[in-house]
């Protein structure tokens, strides 16, 4: 994969001072673990959408997620499986000989029963599925799930927590499972992929869904959680990257949805977050455009890196409006070298409407 690859050569020079770098599932994970960007969901009985997704990497790339649990329905299980080893199947004899132009491709699983129940269709197809995604993760499930996989011989395939369950919401126990699914992902960390949060299950306990007036960091309860999970998980002796959260508002043509979601995934950097899990390809570029880097704090992260160890510990910018701080700007610098890696550089003067007019 390849993000902005549709872009031709001299657009992306007009754009890119640096540009994307390609990466797939075999990347090293200090890099992959970047590299999830807009992370779209698709049911898994709808053969079409999920084949369309795969094949149409080289105009719209992006990691796919194959959804065996909300997005099915009720009853839809049994076709969705049967429909997820059809498409899977039929990947394998059209473009297996091409695994490098596949996406990330994961697995969204219902629970440990299911994950057993498809067995044999994650080994028969673990050359290009990277991982799987736990919805409503806590420690033990995280272990359980783990071993599980294990136990078909598939240790290295990727597995990625969903927290979105009342145990991380109530104050009487959250503390308790938070402490749980640290300890798990510490203890298997170089197994865990990404970390993601599920706001729309959280919202829907209190009986609340967005609306198209608010940021979802106008929610007192969405910031509660995310506050908690930014405290609990975002840790350097995990280190793993989390991912934002969902919004089921999707019409990008309403200039009102757009400016609020642009807001939100800028809210969403400050506050640490890498990547955004969407749920329509109308929210796949946006995502993408505001990982890119800019040029400022592309030379800035050069700078903290390249100083770190030297005998000085803050110096003014090379743009002159802000000081670099090597020490405390240190975590900051490696993460924005990674996403540079991925998702490119922007030369100066540019910002991420360039991006988003030329898909448009």
């Amino acid at each position: 994969m390849k993000y902005f690859n549709y872009i031709g050569e001299e657009r992306l020079n007009n754009i890119f001072y640096k540009k994307p770098q390609e990466f797939d599932q075999n990347s090293d994970k200090d890099i992959l673990k970047y590299a999830l960007g807009a992370f779209l969901y698709i049911p898994a009985n709808k053969y079409n959408q999920i084949y369309k997704s795969v094949v149409n990497q080289e105009k719209e790339p992006k990691p796919l997620a194959i959804c065996l649990e909300d997005a099915i329905g009720e009853f839809g299980e049994n076709e969705a499986i049967e429909n997820l080893e059809l498409v899977l199947d039929d990947l394998s004899k059209q473009v297996f000989c091409k695994v490098d132009k596949l996406p990330l491709i994961f697995i969204r699983v219902k629970n440990q029963d299911q994950l057993k129940r498809i067995k044999d269709i994650l080994i028969k197809n673990k050359d290009f599925i990277t991982g799987i995604i736990i919805p409503k993760a806590n420690g033990a499930l995280l272990e359980t799930f783990i071993s599980i996989l294990d136990s078909f011989d598939l240790n290295n395939m990727y597995i990625i927590p969903i927290i979105e369950s009342k145990d991380f919401i109530y104050k009487e126990v959250k503390e308790t499972y938070f402490k749980g699914i640290y300890n798990s992902i510490l203890n298997h960390k170089e197994r865990v992929l990404g970390i993601r949060i599920g706001l729309t299950d959280v919202l829907g306990m209190y009986g609340i869904r967005r609306r198209r007036e608010f940021c979802i960091y106008d929610n007192l309860i969405a910031t509660s959680f995310i506050e908690d999970v930014i405290n609990y998980l975002n840790r350097d002796e995990i280190d793993i990257p989390i991912s934002a959260g969902v919004s089921e508002l999707f019409n990008m043509d309403d200039e009102k949805i757009r400016q609020l979601y642009i807001k939100e995934i800028e809210l969403d950097k400050f506050h640490g977050f890498v990547g955004k899990t969407v749920i329509h390809p109308k929210q796949v570029e946006i995502v993408q455009a505001l990982h890119t880097v800019s040029y400022e704090d592309y030379i800035d992260a050069k700078d903290i890196i390249k100083n770190y160890n030297s005998e000085i510990g803050v110096k003014k910018s090379a743009s002159g409006n802000k000081m670099n701080e090597y020490k405390p700007h240190y975590k900051w610098a490696k993460k924005i070298i990674n996403l540079a890696y991925i998702y490119g550089v922007l030369n100066k003067g540019v910002d991420y409407n360039e991006l988003i007019k030329t898909t448009r």
